[in-house]
């Protein structure tokens, strides 16, 4: 059984691991944005099953077993450790932390 993915960010990069998932044939179960309008948005522009609101209840997705960060560099660190301690697998794109 592969592992299926979630995204936290909505900008450039979200569309090109998006893409880079379904061509590896990994299915994208929902994307979380800064907020739950733009989490909406992106879902439906890139076609993505699930919206989260928030970032616990992407930690909550039984679903979501892989998650690719990819939201502003601020916010790496924060989200990828809570990620890690929810038991997720992170690929966080770079930097991991401000300092």
């Amino acid at each position: 059984m592969q592992a299926s993915s979630a995204i936290i960010g909505t900008g450039f990069m979200a569309p090109a691991h998006t893409e880079a998932l379904r061509r590896l044939g990994v299915t994208v179960a929902g994307i979380l944005g800064s907020s739950a309008e733009k989490s909406q948005r992106a879902a439906a522009a890139l076609g993505i099953p699930r919206a989260y609101r928030d970032l616990d209840e992407l930690l909550a997705d039984p679903a979501a077993q892989v998650v690719h960060v990819t939201s502003p560099n601020r916010w790496h660190f924060e989200q990828a450790a809570a990620l890690l301690r929810a038991g997720k697998h992170v690929l966080c794109e770079k930097p991991l932390a401000m300092n």
